[in-house]
């Protein structure tokens, strides 16, 4: 069920000269897909628009600048001043909550306006100016949405800017986070919208095979000596589940990088008899750890990642813990199959 109204949303958004989009830490192909159709449009309305990123771009979506029409700017957090609100509007994009914005929270609420664009159920509406929906098979779902009623489709009313080269740019960041997002249109999250926005989005933008081929096709060298790792450390901790957790040993030994472990959760699901992937990593503070959570209709995952500060969809899902040695590394891991194991069917 959409919460918020876009015609409110869209108020904000003309009021607004000085926008910045902030997609959620370790962007993936929607948030950063979102943000790089929305700042497009936005940009040939024009508005003075930012896309402020906390990492650089992973390898495997590197194309989505080039075909972008607008620059995604990793953000410096020793040249930013808290207190400088230059921004008239931000926009936390696929973001579910704050702390996802990483360091870049500071510069949310610094604007003079907080708003948010997204499509996780779990996390609180951190802003009053919200538009979500869970049922969108990707916050781009939304972004599409909006951008309809900004009159992108329309040739009545569509910005003069707005060049046949520049909705190819907007189309094509769409259709890249459909496809991320949904494990190219194979999740039980895909609606028949959902098919219907991509196929505007091919008519528009033209052949995207190129999309799948980077994303899914191309694997590093780096993440096939991970994977080998990957399947020494696998366990089955409960009927139904399957768990791996990895060292940065591992990760050196592998000569990989946060980039190379995607997907990694959704391997373990797919193992048949499995109903529920568990991969841990570590993640950049040490003592600290991120959880991938991947599941099918016998365990939201979404309220597993919620007893640890996380959240996501029922059948994808996110988390942290943070564990000082190997004996509290061992409990969390315990706390969080035994969380799994209480909500599988």
């Amino acid at each position: 069920m959409l919460s918020g109204n876009f015609d409110s949303f869209i108020q904000i958004i003309d009021s607004a000269e000085k926008i910045v989009l902030l997609p959620h830490i370790y962007a993936d192909g929607d948030a950063l897909g979102s943000c790089g159709a929305l700042g497009t449009f936005l940009k040939a309305s024009g508005h003075d628009v930012t896309v402020l990123i906390q990492e650089p771009v992973e390898d495997k979506l590197t194309f989505l600048p080039k075909i972008a029409g607008i620059e995604y700017i990793l953000f410096d957090e020793e040249k930013y001043v808290a207190d400088d609100a230059r921004y008239d509007l931000a926009i936390a994009v696929d973001t579910s909550t704050p702390d996802r914005l990483g360091t870049r929270e500071k510069v949310f609420h610094a604007a003079k306006i907080q708003a948010r664009i997204d499509h996780h159920a779990a996390g609180g509406d951190f802003t009053e100016n919200t538009l979500l929906d869970p049922a969108w098979a990707a916050t781009a779902e939304g972004v599409w949405l909006l951008l309809t009623r900004m009159g992108f489709d329309c040739e009545e009313s569509r910005p003069e800017a707005l060049t046949e080269e520049v909705k190819r740019s907007v189309a094509s960041c769409i259709y890249t986070a459909l496809v991320t997002d949904t494990g190219c249109f194979a999740f039980s999250n895909v609606t028949a919208q959902t098919h219907r926005i991509a196929g505007r989005m091919l008519e528009i933008a033209g052949n995207m095979s190129f999309v799948y081929h980077h994303v899914f096709e191309v694997k590093s060298m780096a993440y096939t000596r991970l994977m080998k790792t990957v399947y020494n450390k696998l366990e089955f901790p409960a009927e139904g589940v399957a768990s791996v957790a990895l060292t940065q040993a591992d990760f050196d030994e592998a000569g990989a990088g946060d980039s190379d472990a995607e997907g990694i959760a959704n391997i373990l699901r797919s193992i048949q008899g499995v109903h529920v992937g568990i991969f841990v990593k570590p993640d950049k503070v040490p003592g600290k750890y991120r959880v991938s959570l991947r599941s099918d209709d016998h365990c939201s995952v979404a309220d597993v990642a919620t007893v640890f500060g996380g959240g996501g969809h029922v059948c994808a899902a996110g988390c942290g813990f943070a564990a000082r040695d190997d004996e509290a590394f061992s409990r969390k891991m315990a706390e969080l199959i035994d969380a799994v194991k209480e909500r599988l069917k």
